[in-house]
């Protein structure tokens, strides 16, 4: 868990000026499931949280493996700037920690390992709607149920979540998984090819409810992917830290 000290997204004021690279690349996903209601708050829909949530974890494993030999000065970009070192430190390994920690869950809870990203977030996330509501059926069964029109599972998807706090929410499950992808590079490179042979609809962003992923943040093979999230990291350096430019520019990113 993030601590109070170093939550992402203070400094709302600063922010608005000046973006970390987590709401650089958060805020086209957090615009595009936030529905805005003619009366009441925004919302999301809960089975878009979850989508999108299992689609910022996978790009951020995959930015966190392709900078994993760079990740001190990956973390400058990562943080409102002037942030104290020794609290960023102390929240990085804590991202580290809970990387291990998740796979340890998911492996008690299930038996087995995770074999993919939407298998390790979208459907974790699904079954822990599923037995919160006390329904006796799989993820995957359940996936399937909605897709045909089940009433009980529309409505459990259907849920509406308040669309307040979900942009920290969020940008702090891609920190996470950039810290999941710089530790376990080898198992992020498994998981992310064997998504993508296995259900390239849904890496390529093709959901219900007419939910559009970014283009430019469509997963493609992981080289691609690896190319993408660089090009976006350095269109936010340029930017914002130009000095940093050259770190992630196509020469100074080798290949991993």
């Amino acid at each position: 868990m993030i601590p109070n000290f170093i939550r992402i997204g203070d400094q709302m004021s600063y922010q608005r000026e000046q973006p970390t690279l987590l709401g650089f690349i958060c805020s086209p996903f957090i615009t595009n499931i936030t529905r805005k209601p003619f009366f009441g708050s925004p919302y999301v829909l809960g089975v878009d949280l979850l989508k999108v949530e299992a689609h910022i974890y996978l790009i951020g494993a995959v930015l966190g493996r392709a900078l994993q030999h760079k990740l001190d000065i990956l973390v400058k970009l990562l943080f409102v700037r002037g942030s104290e070192e020794h609290n960023v430190n102390r929240v990085v390994a804590l991202c580290k920690k809970d990387a291990k920690k998740n796979l340890e869950e998911f492996q008690s809870q299930f038996g087995r390992e995770a074999v993919t990203f939407d298998d390790f977030i979208f459907y974790r996330g699904i079954g822990n709607l599923l037995r919160t509501e006390g329904i006796e059926l799989s993820p995957q069964d359940a996936v399937e149920a909605y897709q045909h029109g089940d009433r009980r599972i529309k409505k459990l998807f259907g849920q509406k979540v308040d669309s307040k706090g979900i942009g920290q929410r969020i940008m702090v499950l891609l920190l996470q998984s950039i810290f999941f992808g710089s530790s376990f590079p080898e198992l992020t490179q498994t998981m992310y090819q064997k998504a993508w042979e296995k259900d390239r609809d849904f890496w390529a962003g093709a959901w219900p409810h007419g939910l559009v992923i970014p283009e430019e943040l469509k997963a493609t093979s992981l080289e691609e992917a690896e190319k993408t999230v660089l090009q976006i990291v350095a269109a936010y350096a340029s930017k914002y830290y130009p000095e940093l430019i050259d770190t992630f520019g196509p020469k100074g990113v080798s290949a991993t």
